[in-house]
């Protein structure tokens, strides 16, 4: 059944969430600001040449953080 198995995917996911969301808050991300943007250029490297070019649209970016904003648990 379609439906049951679309439920059961959407409720592991929530779980999984909830489980990040806990390790997230237990491990909260500490760096200075030489080490961001060394680890910004080494994302950088790893694109390829091609998409370095490409011109990029936020729009999309943007609403998948809105949506993801109303699954993060809040205190």
């Amino acid at each position: 059944m379609k439906t049951f198995n679309d439920k059961a995917q959407l409720l592991a996911r929530a779980a999984a969430l909830r489980r990040f969301n806990n390790w997230e808050a237990r491990h909260p991300l500490r760096m200075g600001e030489e080490e961001a943007l060394a680890g910004v250029g080494a994302l950088y490297d790893l694109m390829p040449t091609e998409s370095r070019h490409r011109v990029i649209d936020p729009r999309g970016l943007g609403t998948m953080r809105r949506a993801l904003s109303h699954l993060k648990a809040r205190p």
